[in-house]
């Protein structure tokens, strides 16, 4: 172990420490470290050392030791507790600042911590108030001796995870007392002691926090079963492969594919006559009906018209859109212009007319924001949402122009999933996902149904 110096006496916190370094060297004499760190060192949990070797060449020796950390456990605690109490015997001073967010610090250690400081007077143990707009969250470990002064600071709280087994990473270095380094150092633990943040530990503020860790404990509880049931219906995203094999080996659904293939084409084509028809002045009773015609192209077979958008709803309510031909018509051209726009900002530009126009939703936006850039927009309904939410996404629950984040969101997700088939474009993503939809989830719906 370093031993820093021969011997301690009753030292100032960390600002007037070099004064009492002063006194200290006219009465004994001061070894050198024997270890000291040449350069910066980079510490891990691995072959090289954990950060409880690096933390005890912190400790060793020192006069003065300042500790601040988010989290301390009894574990953590427990591996370094013999050296604090050495350093204590010996005349050290201690300061200890430690974070109560998020309830991860345990009571047990500050109880120990509190016990401690009962007995030996120069230990002082400062707790940080929980505050929402900020979290307390450094892990800085500084040791000053006679001649210099050690710091580890990184990602290590004081916990038997962090200390040994935890991939954390870390800085330990050496400076020397004029090191402007450690001035700043002296400056930050300044600021925490003279911040109201931060009280003493004593036995009011540690039951006050037993009280807040027992009952974040209870909600810790309640949520991790509600997790590890989610996780236990949750579809694996690993099983996406083998049905996608499955999607491809059926031949009726290949031949689909390839028709969606066409028909999404001959829809782009029926789509920019029908934004052509926006530079029209006044729609004559022609233009309607040729308006009429295009448009029922797309969104229906009946009357020999060809359904070239592939949602089977859509005609339901998508026809109302005929009684509002100039509105539907700029609808489309909007959408040819901003197609080559990023989903969040295209589509939050066709949302609010879109909105204006009977019968149109989120399926018949996205049905045409894709057929004009199929490898950048998602066609989104209730089936791409139940498909979603079968392999453990959270897409919107609602199928109306939600907002143009939600939309971007679930834009991303079908992204994902054509990355991990291999799919062409969005459109191909959303026939696999129909498919997942018609073969998978419905069927299971209808038979806990009874149907």
């Amino acid at each position: 172990m370093d031993s820093w110096t021969a011997g301690t006496r009753q030292i100032s916190p960390v600002h007037h420490i070099q004064s009492e370094l002063e006194i200290a060297n006219q009465k004994r004499s001061v070894t050198t470290v024997a270890r000291a760190v040449a350069r910066p060192l980079l510490v891990r949990n691995d072959g090289s050392g954990p950060h409880l070797d690096a933390l005890e060449r912190v400790i060793d020796g020192a006069i003065q030791i300042a500790i601040a950390v988010a989290f301390v456990k009894s574990k953590g605690l427990g591996r370094i507790v013999g050296g604090l109490k050495k350093r204590l015997g010996a005349g050290a001073a201690i300061e200890m600042f430690v974070g109560t967010d998020f309830c991860v610090t345990e009571p047990r250690a500050l109880k120990d911590l509190l016990d401690l400081a009962k007995s030996q007077p120069k230990l002082t143990v400062l707790v940080a108030k929980p505050d929402a707009r900020a979290t307390f969250h450094p892990k800085s470990y500084l040791g000053v001796g006679a001649k210099g002064a050690r710091a580890m600071v990184g990602s290590a709280n004081l916990t038997g995870g962090a200390l040994q087994t935890n991939e954390e990473l870390s800085v330990l270095w050496d400076m020397h007392l004029a090191d402007p380094l450690l001035a700043e150092l002296r400056a930050v633990f300044d600021g925490y002691r003279a911040n109201p943040r931060f009280e003493p530990l004593d036995g009011v503020v540690l039951d006050r926090y037993r009280r807040r860790f027992k009952t974040a404990g209870e909600v810790k509880s309640r949520i991790e079963k509600e997790i590890a049931a989610y996780d236990a219906d949750a579809f694996d995203l690993a099983t996406l492969a083998s049905l996608h094999a499955e999607f491809s080996s059926d031949r009726e659904e290949v031949l689909a594919l390839e028709r969606r293939r066409r028909d999404r084409k001959a829809a782009l084509v029926v789509q920019r006559q029908i934004a052509r028809m926006a530079k029209i002045r006044r729609l004559s009773a022609h233009d309607r009906e040729t308006f009429e015609g295009l448009f029922r192209d797309l969104v229906t077979s009946a009357d020999g018209h060809r359904h070239l958008w592939h949602s089977g709803d859509i005609h339901r309510r998508g026809q109302e859109a005929l009684s509002d031909p100039v509105a539907t018509i700029a609808l489309f051209e909007l959408a040819a212009k901003v197609a080559a726009q990023p989903p969040e900002q295209g589509y939050a530009k066709v949302r609010k007319p879109a909105a204006d126009i009977g019968g149109v939703g989120i399926n018949m936006v996205s049905e045409i924001l894709c057929t004009f850039a199929p490898k950048r927009y998602a066609v989104f309904n209730g089936n791409t949402a139940a498909a979603l939410r079968a392999i453990g996404a959270d897409p919107p629950r609602s199928v109306t122009l939600f907002s143009a984040e939600a939309y971007a969101r679930a834009c991303g997700v079908v992204e994902a999933v054509r990355r991990r088939i291999g799919a062409d474009d969005l459109s191909d993503a959303d026939a696999f996902l129909n498919w997942i939809y018609q073969n998978k989830v419905k069927p299971a719906a209808g038979k806990r149904t009874g149907d």
